[in-house]
């Protein structure tokens, strides 16, 4: 607590002053520069016992030890806890989506994922009732023109009316739903090649990677890239009829077909489905997508997308052109770099409608000091109530109450459809033990660590502060360096569009 209360502070110029003349400031920024500027990292206590022995023999001829003070990043995803931290999170996420839409050969995937037949999939929730929106050339459904910076936007026009407790439950089976529309879409896939479910698992294979994203309005909706395979996965080819053509209407088709069983505080019961806004568009590859451009860059519009709900309720679904959406390469179709970069830039948001909590709320009166909106505040509350309900008890709707009900991962996807997160931070600790190996005389020198934890974060307001400047400093150069990389590439006719101009 103490540590969340200075990073709110406002140090003086003064006390400023007085921490960056002290003589510990140069290891001590030395260290948050280590951690590119980490919000709150982990402090650990390092002893390093380091065995030098003969080459070839095995014979020990000198150990030494040492304790060391060590800070690591936090690690989180989350761009609202720690911006550099989900920065890094991001291009891991554009590396292991653009890897499974265009291949990438280092990384386990050829290159001939990038034929196969792969569509981008905007998945919606439906209305639970009218909501203040800008729904474009009319005006609101409460005869309003809102501007975009209205705070009303996504709220319910009419509160007292609004189906909260539906909300809540579609939000909580968002999941669920997702993994029905799986079922139904390798269903409809084997019955288009007149097949049966079993058969079909002997000819091709359903790979994705999805993106959760929270509307205006508090519900989650999904952004996915689905991909045909062969059999074993995406070095196999998938059958010849497994067309674009045919994935795209099977797609339809399952999301109409999906619906979960769910049951009300009263225990009436309720069937949840997807709502009636779907959006599928071709992914298109050519050689922008290939070099991999700049997630940041790719994304910079994107953070404004999904607030356009209709006055009924659901959001738009991505399309082709204006602001903060994927553009389209060709009428229907989607370029893949862009894909990429939009997936990996939501799976580093919260909900977005309340403010970055990312702990639990567990009573009224956590949930206003959330500083959340009064709509999520209701959503907050509906969640508290129906954990109450025992028959609801397995939802765990109490510990979800801060995500509205919502208690999926932000970014999945299936095993075969690329790299893992874990591979990719494994080949960087690879390099760094190298490296340290290298810098300690070479695979002759055998190191053993233990590590403690001593610490987290930066105990004062002067620290929280300098260390945000020290991050910002270096994602304003990281990015020039990005730029200027990208000024000496002849631009493709494929990737010039106004969402990737500049980030």
């Amino acid at each position: 607590m103490v540590a969340r209360d200075t990073a709110r502070q406002r140090p003086t110029r003064e006390s400023l002053s007085t921490f960056k003349s002290s003589k510990a400031y140069c290891d001590w920024r030395s260290r948050v520069q280590a951690v590119g500027g980490c919000a709150r990292p982990v402090k650990l206590l390092r002893r390093e016992t380091t065995r030098t022995t003969l080459p070839h023999s095995g014979l020990q001829v000198r150990t030494t030890a040492e304790d060391r003070s060590v800070w690591v990043r936090c690690g989180t995803r989350r761009a609202a806890a720690c911006p550099s931290c989900s920065a890094r999170y991001e291009q891991d996420a554009f590396h292991l989506v653009r890897a499974g839409l265009v291949g990438d050969e280092p990384k386990g995937v050829p290159a001939t994922v990038a034929d196969r037949p792969t569509v981008f999939v905007t998945l919606t929730a439906p209305s639970f009732g009218p909501v203040h929106s800008r729904p474009g050339h009319r005006p609101c459904a409460c005869r309003a023109w809102h501007r975009e910076a209205d705070p009303r936007l996504g709220s319910p026009v009419d509160p007292d009316t609004y189906d909260y407790e539906t909300a809540v439950l579609w939000n909580n089976h968002a999941g669920a739903l997702w993994a029905d529309f799986t079922r139904r879409l390798r269903r409809t896939l084997a019955h288009a090649g007149g097949l049966t479910i079993r058969e079909s698992t002997e000819v091709m294979k359903v790979s994705y990677a999805k993106v959760a994203e929270y509307q205006r309005r508090g519900q989650v909706h999904f952004h996915a890239a689905v991909r045909i395979d062969g059999p074993t996965g995406p070095g196999s080819r998938p059958p010849a009829w497994a067309t674009v053509a045919v994935l795209t209407e099977a797609v339809r088709a399952a999301a109409t077909a999906t619906e979960v069983d769910a049951q009300r505080a009263d225990r009436s019961g309720l069937i949840l489905r997807w709502g009636g806004q779907l959006d599928v568009q071709t992914i298109a590859t050519g050689p922008a997508d290939r070099s991999g451009p700049d997630p940041s860059a790719e994304t910079a519009q994107a953070d404004r997308s999904g607030s356009a709900e209709t006055a009924g309720g659901s959001a738009g679904a991505v399309t082709s052109g204006g602001p903060g959406t994927v553009q389209a390469v060709s009428p229907g179709s989607v370029q893949a770099g862009r894909v990429a970069s939009y997936i990996a830039k939501y799976a580093t948001k919260s909900t977005g409608v309340t403010d970055g909590i990312d702990q639990a709320v567990t009573s009224e009166a956590d949930i206003a000091a959330s500083g959340a909106s009064p709509h999520a505040q209701a959503m907050m509350r509906t969640a508290l109530h129906l954990a109450e309900s025992p028959h609801l008890a397995d939802l765990r709707l109490d510990r979800w109450a801060h995500m509205l009900g919502y208690r999926g991962h932000f970014l999945t996807k299936s095993r075969a459809f690329s790299t893992t997160f874990a591979a990719l931070r494994g080949t960087r600790a690879a390099w760094q033990i190298a490296q340290h190996q290298l810098d300690m005389g070479g695979p002759d020198v055998l190191v053993d660590v233990d590590w403690s934890v001593i610490g987290f974060g930066y105990r004062t307001a002067e620290e929280h502060h300098v260390a945000a400047q020290i991050a910002e400093s270096i994602a304003t150069r990281a990015k020039d360096r990005r730029t200027g990389a990208q000024g000496r590439q002849p631009l493709s006719t494929t990737s010039q569009h106004t969402s990737g101009a500049a980030a």
